[in-house]
Order: structure tokens, then sequence, then C-alpha cells
């Protein structure tokens, strides 16, 4: 035998992940790198807080650590991630852009004498009745200017609204008009008919918030089936996140004698209970956002559409036969006199801020949102499904995963439903993709139906409600014994 230098327990198995070993048992981690069990446990620990890691248990018993095909850190964003994060940057200064464009465009060019003209208007019908010059106000006047560059439509205050179909959702309240709070701000509904409305935007926490708050209520305790229940996942992405939340609340893995593996976090039960708790609400009982092309009325869209199709037909016009006229030799100069030996003078210029500029901008204005129709109505399509998926998953938790036959399960989400009322047909599209997710059994009973089973979902919410039952562990600080103050 030879005499070697033992590197720490950590770095030992960190070398076997980098050369692409990223899946085995604590046993197999201790016989690969000749290390003690509990060494090549606590080195585990380490790693699953460095890496990303899925936990999995065996009908044995065995708990598997699976670091998946690519190392990634806890943190780091996969490729795809950082490409779709560089399309979100770009597109959000495009849209910046061109909301500042919008604004430049429509002062310059339109509002600011509209709204003088108006206001004069105003003044003289007011001094015809009483005999007095009196109209809107300085302070309306500004808040009517001031307007058009307040860039976000909508206040942030986050209102209910119920769907077509039915299906309750979370949606930002539009910015009132200056002149009417009832009334959602014409510029806000500007920009919302080139880049549609903000959805209702989650906190990146609310997952990790929900399950703290969800396991200070039931004991420190979780299984895999109950984190699908909160969040709608499946289950090896409820395991990764299980791994998530070991790490981040200091909680411990373990297996049942039944084997279950949950997660035990003694440390989130003792507290003040001095802070406000964090709202519970399972996958099932909160619909999508819905995906909105424009959010205005048909009126307040159609007089968005006739101004634009006014400035994209001048723009083109100016092109094609005013301004060539203006800058061909002996042409009509004297018809609009300064102006038209301007045009003469500049014609480069003419052509550009007069022309291109102007038409540019008009068919991008028609543009955008007939692009974001496609896409919309692809997600929309998707979110209607999910929210059929919502209602799946609830029927089945309602009977633990027992097997039940579309028929059964398409009553049970029909039955005093606010929603809309769901076809067979659909019920089963939709339970066949729940079955491939969770995943399912596909059964025949006795009277040769077809019945959709979810065991796993059963045993493991058995298994959680017996291991509460036998938890005793404090969730109380105690008396204090010692005070910094004394």
């Amino acid at each position: 035998m030879t005499a070697a230098v033992t590197k720490e327990p950590a770095a030992l198995l960190e070398k076997k992940l980098h050369k692409g070993q990223r899946h085995f048992t604590l046993n197999e981690a201790a016989a690969s790198t000749g290390l003690y069990v509990d060494d090549a446990r606590n080195a585990l620990d380490e790693l699953i807080k460095k890496y990303v890691c899925r936990l999995q248990v065996t009908e044995n018993g065995d708990l598997i650590y699976d670091f998946g095909k690519n190392l990634l850190r806890r943190g780091e964003k996969t490729f795809e991630e950082k490409m779709a994060q560089l399309r979100e940057r770009l597109w959000q200064l495009f849209t910046v852009i061109y909301k500042a464009w919008i604004a430049v465009t429509l002062v310059v060019y339109f509002v600011l004498f509209v709204i003088i003209l108006i206001a004069l208007i105003l003044a003289m019908s007011a001094g015809k009745k009483d005999g007095k010059v009196r109209g809107p106000s300085l302070e309306t006047l500004g808040n009517i200017f001031a307007s058009i560059f307040r860039w976000r439509t909508n206040t942030g205050t986050v209102l209910y609204r119920t769907d077509r179909r039915g299906y309750p959702y979370r949606q930002y309240e539009p910015k009132p008009s200056p002149l009417n709070e009832n009334k959602k701000s014409f510029i806000a509904s500007v920009y919302d008919f080139v880049f549609g409305p903000a959805r209702v935007e989650s906190d990146p926490l609310h997952n990790q918030k929900e399950v703290a708050a969800y396991l200070r209520q039931q004991k420190g305790i979780i299984v895999t089936s109950e984190l699908c229940a909160l969040a709608g996942w499946n289950f090896p992405q409820a395991e990764t996140f299980l791994t998530d939340c070991l790490v981040r609340f200091q909680g411990e893995v373990k297996v049942s004698e039944d084997g279950v593996m949950y997660g035990q976090f003694d440390e989130l039960l003792r507290g003040l209970d001095k802070v406000e708790p964090y709202k519970i609400v399972h996958y099932w009982d909160e619909y999508e956002p819905d995906y909105q092309l424009a959010g205005n009325s048909p009126g307040r869209n159609l007089a968005i559409i006739l101004m634009n199709a006014f400035n994209l037909i001048f723009a083109f016009y100016m092109l094609t036969n005013l301004l060539p006229a203006f800058t061909a030799p002996g042409g009509p100069a004297d018809m609009l006199p300064g102006f038209g030996n301007w045009i003469a003078a500049h014609d480069f210029a003419a052509y550009l801020l007069l022309g291109w500029i102007p038409l540019i901008f008009s068919v991008l204005f028609f543009a955008i949102p007939l692009l974001r129709w496609f896409k919309i109505s692809k997600a929309r399509r998707q979110r209607h499904r999910n929210n059929i998926r919502k209602r799946l998953f609830k029927a089945i938790y309602q009977e633990n995963g027992n097997p039940q036959t579309a028929a059964q399960i398409h009553q049970i989400v029909n039955t005093g439903a606010r929603e809309e009322q769901l076809p067979v047909s659909v019920v089963e599209s939709v339970l066949r993709e729940v079955a491939l997710d969770l995943p399912g059994d596909t059964l025949v009973s006795a009277e040769g139906q077809v019945q959709y089973a979810f065991p796993r979902i059963g045993y493991e919410l058995k298994e959680v409600t017996t291991l509460r039952s036998q938890s005793r562990r404090a969730e109380t600080l105690g008396k204090i014994i010692m005070d910094s103050e004394n």
C-alpha cells in the first residue's frame, strides 16, 4: 500500500462531478472516493449548496443525488435563460426608444397645437356664457402635457377581472386620464395599442415564500406531492425545488420507514410570530393573467388607428407627390411662401423629416401590434390550456390521486363551476398530458373503463399526515434567559 494525501471530501466529489459522474447514491459516493460515509454525506451537503441537484428515493428507501446532464451552479442561468434575458432587455430598450419617438412625434407635430387650440376654444365658449374668458387651468394643461411622457400605462394597483371563459385573473389598473379619472388616459391607450398593457408580475421569490409559510403551518415537514400542489410542477421540478429549499432554509432530507422522501425544516418553526404570514394559494386557486392586445375600448382603438392611418397616408403622399413637386426645377415653391422655399433648398432634410421618418414611424406603429397578435394568440391558447390543467389538478388532489375515469373528473370540474363548462374530449386531452407530468398510471377497471391513477400522490399525502402527527418538535422560542441590555 502507498501513502496518499487525502483531499477535502467535497473537493474529491466535485472532481467526480466535473468528470461527468453526476448520478449516484451516498454509498456509491463513498465507495468511488474512498471517503467515510459520514464524510461523503457532509461533502454532498456542501455540493448541493453549490450546484443544482435533484433528490430521488427508490422503492427500497435509497436516496439518489442527481446533478443533471450539465453541472449548473445555484443561481447561474442556463444559456437559454441568458438568451431570453438578452432578448427581453433588447425589447425593453426598443420599447423605451419607440415610446420616446411616439411622445416626441405627438408633442411636436400634433398634441401641443391641439391642446392650445382646445384651450382657446374652451376659453372662448366659456366667455360667451358669462361674459368672462375662462378656460382650463394651467395646472390641467400641464398635466395633459406631462402625461405624454409618463410611459408607464398603469397605476400599479392590482384588480381582479374575469375573462370571457369565466376564469378570474389579476390585472393592473390603467392610468386614468388627467381630464377624467374614471377613464383611461389617451396617451396610455396609445402606448398600450403598440406594446400592450403590462401583465401582473409575480414576486420572483413567491414560491420560496409560499413554501416557507406552508412549512410553518405544517410542522416543518413537506413532500414533493405538496410542492406540486402549490406550484403545479411535475415531480422532477418539485424534487429539484425541494433541494433548493433544503439549502435556503437549512432543512434536512429524510426518508420515512415506508420509503417516502420528505424535507424537514425545524429551523423555520421557531419565531416570535409577529411577522405577517405569507398568503398560501394552491396552484389551482389562482389563474394566469390574461394576454391583452391593447386593453382599450373599440372606440379608442378606432381613433388611434385613424390618427396613424392619416399620418401614414400623408407621409406617403409627401414622398410620392408633394416633396418631388417642391424640389423639382421650377417647382411651385411660391405655393407655400417660405416653407416651399425651405423644402426646395433642403431637399434631403425635407424628405427625411417630412417623409421617411413619419412613414417609418407609422408603419412600425401598425406592424408591432400585428406581430404581437400572432404571439399573443399562441400565448392565449397555452394560458387557456394551463387554466384547464389547474382545474384537473384540483380534481386529482381532491381524490388523493385515486383511480378515476375521464368522465368522473369531467363531472368534478364542471359541477358548480363558475368557469366554462369543459367538454369530455378536452378533459381527456389535458388529462393525458397531466398523466405524463406527475406521472400517472393508466388502468382498466372491472367494467372495462380507462382510469387515471396517481398513486404517488396518494401514498405521499398519507405518509406526510402520519409524519406530522408523530412530530414533537418545539415550535416556540422558549423563555428569554439572556438579554444584551442586562
